[in-house]
């Protein structure tokens, strides 16, 4: 495992290597510098999507949460992802730290339970977005009809498998997937109390889907997950491009959004997206008619904003850690 992440890692560089030799080293900075100040603006409209998420997170928790502890759970949707973005193959271990995060407030296995869903909700958005990449794409590129309604029906596909797992939510969906996992290693891990805890887990993700009331709860993070992660980060791709020196249509920042998206879902195994997020705003740009090289200082901008809101979520992390000690 450890060879084949190196040799990912390897092909990211290279491709980075690519870019910068292919739009020049000197313009790149000089992009990014040109930011200047601004560039604080753009790492601040991360806070207002964090904001909302963790408002689209709230009304997931099958537990009563005073409006008072919202800036908990805000800290702690931060400290998570945050862990997510360090270290990337550990993703999971950031979902599950959340739920450590509010267990003062929340049970943990509701809270975990509530993260399950968040994560669902999120990846669901992502596909909805894509969709409506799609049809952007019908208005801003000059693409074949025939390219268009395969892709589009390869996304309602997707959408089709996303209601199948949601119905195996309904069932018993972590118990589902430990069932797939080989049952020679499963057995090293899993006894009679482990299985207790998952299928109280599970009964907790069902239970939102058991009434209209909880459906709705759903629904309504759905919608905030959706707007805001698309509002967003949209925005953030059309001042980076702004504050650079450059010129760009907001509707051209929503196709460069949904096209990395969709790109680096594709190449998914690319650790922390090196070079292909970079490399997918580059061809979006190039299919738009814009200067390719922007891209390259989309992506790098994006990611120093990674590395700011990490480093918040760690300080969070140091914090919570002394707050515990004393």
């Amino acid at each position: 495992m450890k060879k084949y992440r190196a040799i990912f890692i390897g092909a990211g560089l290279a491709i980075l290597a690519l870019l910068f030799y292919g739009f020049g080293v000197r313009k790149t900075i000089d992009d990014i510098l040109a930011m200047g100040w601004r560039f604080w603006i753009v790492t601040g409209i991360f806070l207002f999507n964090n904001i909302f998420m963790t408002a689209a997170w709230k009304v997931l928790i099958n537990h009563p949460v005073r409006a008072s502890y919202y800036p908990r759970l805000f800290l702690a949707r931060v400290a998570g992802d945050s862990t997510s973005s360090v270290n990337a193959i550990a993703s999971a271990a950031g979902e599950a730290l959340k739920a450590i995060y509010i267990k003062d407030a929340v049970p943990f296995k509701t809270g975990l339970a509530s993260v399950v869903l968040d994560r669902t909700v999120h990846i669901i958005s992502n596909v909805l977005m894509m969709l409506t990449g799609i049809f952007i794409s019908f208005f801003v590129l000059n693409i074949p009809l025939w390219i268009s309604s395969a892709t589009l029906a390869a996304f309602i596909l997707v959408l089709y498998a996303m209601m199948m797992v949601l119905k195996k939510q309904r069932q018993g969906f972590v118990r589902y997937l430990l069932t797939r996992v080989p049952r020679r290693w499963l057995d090293r891990f899993m006894n009679v109390t482990r299985w207790e805890k998952v299928d109280t887990l599970d009964g907790e993700i069902a239970f939102v889907f058991s009434d209209r009331k909880t459906m709705r709860s759903f629904y309504i993070s759905l919608f905030i997950h959706y707007l805001s992660g698309f509002f967003f980060s949209s925005l953030e791709i059309y001042l980076i491009v702004i504050f650079s020196g450059n010129d760009i249509s907001f509707v051209h920042s929503m196709f460069l959004y949904i096209f990395s998206m969709f790109l680096t879902s594709v190449i998914f195994f690319m650790p922390a997206n090196l070079g292909t997020s970079e490399g997918s705003f580059s061809l979006a740009l190039r299919f738009l008619g814009h200067d390719p090289a922007i891209g390259l200082t989309v992506g790098l901008v994006k990611r120093l904003r990674t590395i700011v809101w990490s480093l918040i979520g760690i300080v969070i992390l140091f914090f919570a850690g002394m707050t515990r000690k004393n």
